[in-house]
């Protein structure tokens, strides 16, 4: 008899739910955490498997789906950071060779901007994925990651301070 309850209400959920817009809705927020499209295609993969095995009842819910996915991908963050420091050790990062602002292309700035970002610890960057992307205010964050304002806010700081420190910007 559950089971039965369970077919049906999966079913009026397909016919209910426009799940082209949700996948849209999730690659782009995927494509912001990832930088990688076919990363990006995964996670939000990943993310709608999830949320239709998990709670199905939830699956079109934009803020769930939100807090799904980006838990996931912090998910996966730390378990790539345990096996490259379990396979490689403790490693060194090599001083960036200087560069000057004022040669550099829009192209080759966008570059350095991206390398800032992607050298940021996961929360952090999550948050300012989440900030700047998805225009949230930082309750939704703090919802969204279950922490508090506050570790939001010291996150999307410490963030924005290391994205300025290695891209050579003052505040």
């Amino acid at each position: 008899m559950a089971q039965a309850m369970t077919r049906r209400s999966l079913d009026e959920l397909q016919t209910s739910t426009d799940w082209s817009m949700i996948s849209k809705r999730l690659r782009r927020m995927a494509l912001a955490l990832t930088r990688s499209a076919a990363d990006a295609d995964d996670l939000a993969q990943q993310t709608l498997v999830t949320l239709l095995v998990k709670r199905p009842d939830r699956a079109a819910h934009v803020g769930y789906g939100r807090r799904v996915m980006v838990r996931l991908w912090l998910d996966q963050q730390r378990s790539l950071r345990r096996r490259v420091a379990r396979l490689v050790g403790l490693a060194r990062l090599a001083r960036p060779y200087h560069e000057d602002d004022d040669r550099l292309s829009v192209n080759d700035r966008y570059q350095k901007l991206y390398r800032a970002i992607d050298s940021l610890p996961a929360r952090q960057r999550a948050v300012l994925v989440l900030r700047l992307v998805e225009e949230l205010d930082y309750a939704e964050i703090a919802e969204t990651l279950g922490c508090s304002v506050q570790s939001v806010r010291a996150n999307l700081h410490l963030g924005r301070q290391r994205v300025r420190e290695l891209t050579g910007e003052t505040p």
